[in-house]
């Protein structure tokens, strides 16, 4: 049914207000299309292709409160040119055209949405996705169009009433279950949709409560910079004891193993409820309004326990082999202990947004008026530990011989111990020494947007479009933590920026350290089912986490008491004692004001129609940021006990308070044109220069300056707030063919030229901070210099990166009877990318990351095959993404890349009734793990393994 009066108009300009220009362009007309089924969904995100004033591509929901996937990320994905990372197996943030998810700016109902991150990257779990009912990926710009992405801007819109008139209900209930962490659990939804008044009042509410069990196993390395290059091979023998690849003793001087090994098995608890409401009112052919409100709480808990070898024990390496390019492939390190990793975490966030949008209508003029405020608070406490030992004590407390034997020749390493180590044995478990930290963090925004819309209609000119816009947003962070060891005799920091303590071991007392046996119970022993190697399957793991906790507080209470040495001296330490992190407590506030004009034209080619848009927008920002630094007041150098020609270097620190406020300015011209051959073909082709905001946390004040490891050096980390705005020229050519049956096939090139980039820089200089002058003096005598290694974020020239995109949506319309239900959806993207000013890393055994950009993959593509028919859905998807270059120093030195990952999904659903569905959906059938590497392959920094995901649910509607 097609309505055309000055309702409807009402009614299209608000939506266009919330959606974008591009439905005022289809002659004021709004279809009531009752979407149902993979083929509706599909066509209709292809109608909002064909009919977009830009370059993009769009998903729709295939009903009320029913979206093709589980998570709004993992629908985006089939997009040509999107791929996602995932957390926990599930779809988390995008990447578009390998603009990761930092450069793309995610809206919901063109408005920007509170995080959680400190950072401009939007996470999709916090979206349930029953409350949505599509989402487009403009991959060009307009002047209309809020700036702040230089790879796309995504916006995901929620249902509206008066765009499904009428009484609508729609309830559904899953059960979902995760083959690694065996539990069943619960999902359900409902969404309910009523006009009134004759169809000019309307009002939508929607719920959703998901429950999720699941389990990560994983394997990473960690600290493989931490030994210096100076011939003691990172505490490998090095002599004939430590071999090449072809059985002799190896003629290199040194090499580059990891400094931890660690397995880690860890299981988590998800628990997310939203709720959404929509009222709408447009009492005349001269005015609407809508209001609208979502709030999302996700609540986390995870416990996981695992294995960590002491790789960077020095002296005790009895055997090594390395590879020719100088990676550690084969070890036995003798006579020392293996800890266990605790990672426990609690985590509740929030997210809340409303919003008021209003239209006016009269003539040939269109007023809208939009205010949006949108909040989000985290909270997290917990540990990341390595809080136990297997100890090689007897019960005499001596200490037996004991070895550990690595093998790095697969991606998971191979794992044996000999002697007294026994991961098994929980009567070997001590507790030694406990970290602690928590953090808290708000973002709050408001935005104000006015805009006009003037139908000219004369000559090429159709209307003339102007707008101002204001928005305000603030973030906050803060961090606390504590540090102590209360069994063995090691530290405590005093939150100050010292440590105290001897550091010494347990000692003959055997019970020193011991657990209660209700604290510790033996893992699952399936560790990394389906991946080969000799490594452990089973340990001790942490059963009863606030059980562990006071069990330790009671080792330190008890000492404290005694007055033992220099506990005496601590009161109140330990987990209820927390101290407040310098160099990570901050706020940021940002306010900016645009002004825009935009003018749409339409005409004729010789027998051609074309359509497009010219215009600029001017953006002015400014930011003020504020918090502390934690800086060194006293470099302290001592001979090292442990290392010849080395020192023990540590620092007296202190917080400093410091405020910085910077501002920009921006004009940003854009221009998109479309030409129709009327049969079905369309060239598309935009222009334009955008800019994408550096991250709020990155621009803060906090930083903070510590003491090398067994060296004399200063390392200094964090924010900037001088960091400026990243900056592109792009240029798009699009191709595109609508046939008649539905189908559609694309082919597009995009070029972007980037002026200003950011990235972490590697800074290396003399430290000219305060030094114990007794000790500078000495090392003046020896020529030696302490240096400062800085890894902050800097600006620098960016690069080029251009690249294909190919996608097809075809219906076999043509096959016989059932056949015809079959049908392809198919995409490729090809990305090209050069590091102008890419600087060598000239390190020893260190393989340069070349002039690649960060974050950019040449190759990814999806395939996706479905059917529709009879009431018979089913859907098999497969997405690929090659490998790219993550990070150019992912451990402070050495690139770090990702590994190509292609995940398998499915869905197939049977309608029993008209009303009634039932539903089966599997995610990551093939249980893939996902990679990362440092610099070459051999040097495997993660393996991740996030199981498969099942789903099975009955859904109804009315």
């Amino acid at each position: 049914m097609i309505k055309k009066n000055k309702l409807s108009a009402a009614v299209i300009a608000s939506l266009a207000s919330l959606y974008g220009a591009d439905l005022l362009a289809q002659d004021q007309q709004v279809e009531e299309i009752f979407v149902q089924g993979i083929r509706a969904s599909l066509s209709q995100a292809t109608d909002l292709k064909r009919n977009s004033s830009v370059i993009q591509d769009s998903i729709v929901a295939e009903d009320i409160g029913k979206f093709p996937d589980q998570n709004v990320a993992e629908s985006l994905q089939r997009i040509t040119g999107v791929s996602i990372s995932r957390v926990n197996g599930e779809g988390s943030k995008v990447t578009v055209r390998s603009f990761g998810p930092e450069f793309n700016s995610v809206k919901l109902n063109n408005r920007t949405l509170a995080t959680t991150t400190s950072g401009r990257d939007f996470d999709f779990q916090v979206l349930p996705s029953e409350l949505i009912g599509g989402a487009d990926v403009k991959k060009t710009a307009t002047a209309d169009m809020a700036a702040g992405s230089i790879g796309a801007y995504v916006n995901v819109r929620t249902a509206r009433p008066l765009n499904n008139e009428g009484l609508h209900l729609a309830g559904s209930v899953n059960v979902k279950t995760h083959s690694m962490a065996g539990e069943v659990n619960p999902e359900i939804s409902g969404v309910f949709s009523n006009t009134f008044a004759d169809d000019t009042f309307g009002v939508l509410a929607g719920v959703s409560y998901k429950n999720n069990d699941s389990r990560i196993d994983n394997y990473r390395s960690s600290h493989w910079n931490q030994y210096s290059y100076d011939g003691t091979g990172y505490g490998l023998p090095m002599g004939d004891a430590t071999l090449g690849e072809d059985g002799n003793p190896t003629t290199l001087e040194g090499s580059r193993g990891p400094g931890r090994s660690i397995f880690n098995m860890i299981d988590e608890n998800r628990e997310r409820l939203g709720a959404n409401i929509v009222v709408q009112w447009a009492p005349n052919e001269h005015f609407a309004t809508t209001f609208d409100a979502l709030h999302s709480e996700l609540d986390r808990e995870f416990l996981g326990s695992g294995l960590q070898v002491p790789n960077q024990t020095l002296s005790r390496y009895t055997n090594a082999v390395i590879s020719d390019e100088g990676t550690l492939l084969h070890a036995t390190i003798a006579d020392t202990d293996i800890e266990m990793n605790v990672a426990y975490g609690q985590e509740t966030s929030t997210t809340s947004a409303w919003g008021l949008n209003s239209v006016f209508t009269d003539g040939d003029l269109t007023l809208t008026f939009d205010y949006a405020h949108s909040d989000a608070e985290l909270t997290f406490e917990g540990d990341d530990t390595t809080a136990l030992h297997y100890t090689r004590f007897d019960a005499d407390g001596v200490a037996q011989p004991s070895e550990i034997v690595l093998d790095y020749s697969n991606d998971v390493p191979s794992m044996t111990t000999t002697g007294s180590l026994d991961v098994t044995d929980i009567s070997k478990v001590r507790s030694a020494w406990q970290r602690y930290s928590a953090y808290e963090s708000t973002d709050e925004v408001n935005e104000i947007k006015l805009d006009a819309l003037y139908e000219i209609d004369t000559g090429i000119v159709q209307s003339v479009k102007l707008g101002t816009a204001y928005s305000d947003r603030e973030i906050t962070s803060a961090e606390f933590g504590t540090e102590f060891d209360p069994s063995s005799g090691g530290e405590t920091w005093d939150g100050a920026g010292m440590w105290i303590g001897d550091g010494s071991t347990w000692g003959d007392d055997t019970n020193n350290g011991a657990l209660p046996a209700s604290v510790l119970a033996l893992s699952d022993s399936d560790f990394m089912n389906g991946v080969g190697g000799n490594f452990p399957r089973q340990w001790v793991q942490i059963t009863n986490h606030d059980a562990y906790r006071a069990a330790t507080q009671t080792y330190l209470d008890q000492a404290v008491t005694n007055g033992d040495g220099w506990r005496a001296n601590i009161v109140n330490a330990g987990w209820d004692t927390v101290y407040a992190s310098p160099g990570g407590t901050y706020t940021n506030k940002e306010s900016g004001l645009d002004a825009y004009v935009q003018i749409n034209l339409a005409g004729d080619l010789a027998d051609k129609a074309w359509s497009g848009n010219v215009g600029g927008r001017y953006v002015t920002v400014v930011n003020s940021a504020s918090g502390t630094a934690s800086t060194i007041d006293l470099l302290l150098l001592a001979d090292s006990s442990s290392l010849p020609d080395q020192v023990d270097n540590t620092a007296i620190t202190s917080a400093k308070d410091s405020i910085v406020e910077t501002s920009e300015d921006y004009f940003l011209p854009s221009a998109n044109f479309s030409l129709d051959f009327a049969n079905g073909n369309y060239l598309r082709t935009a222009i334009a220069k955008t800019i994408t905001r550096p991250s709020l946390g990155d621009a803060g004040v906090n930083l903070t300056e510590s003491a090398g490891v067994d060296s004399p050096t200063v390392t200094i980390a964090g924010a900037n707030p001088y960091l400026q705005s990243y900056q592109v020229n792009q240029f798009d050519l699009s191709f595109e063919h609508y046939a008649e049956n539905g189908s559609a096939y694309s082919a597009g090139y995009f070029f972007k030229d980037i002026s200003n980039f950011i990235s972490t820089i590697n800074t290396v200089g003399p430290w000219e901070g305060p030094i114990d002058s007794y000790l500078q003096a000495a090392y003046d005598v020896n020529g030696q210099v302490v240096t400062f290694n800085s890894t902050r974020k800097e600006n620098r020239p960016g690069g080029t990166v251009q690249g294909l995109e190919l996608g097809a949506l075809h219906y076999f319309d043509n096959l016989p009877g059932m056949w015809s239900g079959l049908g392809v959806q198919a995409n490729y993207t090809y990305a090209d990318s050069e590091d102008k000013d890419a600087q060598p890393v000239n390190l020893p055994l260190i393989v340069e990351p070349g002039s690649a950009l960060e974050g950019f993959a040449k190759h990814s593509y999806n395939l996706v095959g479905f059917y529709d028919k009879d009431g018979i859905q089913a859907r098999i998807a497969y997405n690929w993404r090659d490998q790219f270059l993550s990070s150019r120093s992912g451990d402070g030195l050495s690139p770090e890349y990702n590994d190509a990952y292609g995940q398998l999904d499915m869905s197939v659903s049977y309608d029993i009734t008209e009303n009634v569905t039932a539903s089966f959906e599997g995610i990551n059938l093939t249980n893939e793990t996902r990679l990362q590497y440092y610099g070459q392959r051999d040097r495997v920094s993660l393996v991740e393994m996030s199981g498969a995901r099942y789903q099975f649910g009955v859904r109804a509607t009315f």
